[in-house]
């Protein structure tokens, strides 16, 4: 697979998570347990999806553009970062380790393709 490909689909994964989090926000009970239901984290939790969509659709609409994809990606390295460790210092949760995984990985290539460009 080309890289702007890979980007483009990392771009289209991010929009589609924002989007679900947006939309339902007692999704994100795998990630934050039970406190997930509450009126004042939904709102958090909606929050989060539109950050998410929006870096998505940054990093998708500038995948060929590497100096336009720059900040996108570090938005998205920062976002991802955040959430790693906002999740290692939380409540255990049905999803964390996934939460874990998915943040640190999605981390590691931003950075990656950031020091590698």
């Amino acid at each position: 697979m080309e890289l702007r490909q890979a980007i483009r689909q990392t771009g289209a994964g991010r929009i589609g998570m924002g989007a679900a989090l947006l939309a339902k926000p007692d999704i994100a009970y795998g990630w934050i347990g039970g406190e997930a239901d509450g009126r004042g984290a939904q709102v958090l939790i909606r929050a989060l999806g539109i950050r998410d969509l929006v870096i998505g659709a940054g990093v998708a609409a500038k995948a060929g553009d590497s100096k336009g994809l720059r900040p996108w990606l570090l938005a998205g390295v920062a976002a991802d970062a955040v959430d790693l460790a906002a999740t290692l210092s939380g409540p255990s949760a049905p999803g964390r380790k996934f939460v874990i995984g998915l943040a640190g990985s999605s981390t590691l290539a931003g950075l990656f393709y950031l020091l590698r460009s």
